[in-house]
């Protein structure tokens, strides 16, 4: 017999009761953390808004933070995909160009990561789970984001676009280093869009230089 499907997630599109269930547990504790933070966020709020008991909860998760975690892995990682279906065609367009648009995808990157960081930084313990979680092998592993740039300077190397003595991962230090920067000044309102838009540009334009 298959388990039941509670109230909550009828409708859901996925046909395994317990796996819907954990969908929008997860699904609900995501809209949580973006419109309330974390602090004093408790079981009971969650399964409040999620309609379900309490204890429905434990039934996927051995506890508040073991929700919290998959619900901010999970986020990080659809940001990561979105980064890397911004990935260019290495030597389909000028090296300036497809620069300037990992650039502008690691800046939006890095606007969705940031308040999920931040939101932690009172639970270090949290953090160093989030961070051992999303740097572990497999389908979400965040290094992809980093290594996506380091991987198109050495297509670009390969295809001679790109001087072959160049470090690859100095280049993507830098431009991951500066859209941090950029990022960090835009969230504290001391920059404005346009203004990063501006500050990645004339750092791709040295980068160039310095690739020739």
């Amino acid at each position: 017999m298959s388990p039941r499907r509670a109230r909550a997630v009828q409708g859901h599109s996925d046909p395994d009761p317990a796996r819907a269930l954990r969908q929008h547990l997860i699904d609900v504790t995501q809209r949580l953390l973006q419109s309330r933070g974390l602090a004093g966020l408790t079981i009971r709020e969650i399964a409040r808004t999620a309609d379900v008991s309490d204890g429905a909860l434990y039934n996927h998760f051995s506890d508040k933070d073991d929700l919290i975690i998959a619900a901010l892995t999970e986020q990080f990682a659809l940001l990561a995909k979105t980064f890397r279906d911004a990935y260019p065609v290495p030597g389909a367009a000028t090296l300036e160009e497809n620069l300037t648009v990992l650039a502008r995808a690691c800046v939006a990157f890095q606007v969705s990561a940031m308040p999920l960081i931040t939101g932690l930084l009172g639970r270090p313990d949290l953090l160093h789970r989030l961070f051992d979680d999303l740097h572990a092998p497999g389908p979400m592993d965040m290094h992809g984001v980093f290594d996506a740039i380091t991987q198109y300077i050495v297509d670009e190397q390969e295809r001679g676009r790109a001087a072959p003595d160049v470090d690859p991962q100095a280049v993507s230090g830098m431009l991951f280093g500066t859209c941090l920067n950029q990022t960090l000044a835009l969230q504290l309102g001391q920059l404005s869009p346009a203004e990063v838009d501006g500050g990645t540009a004339a750092a791709v334009e040295i980068l160039v230089r310095g690739m020739r």
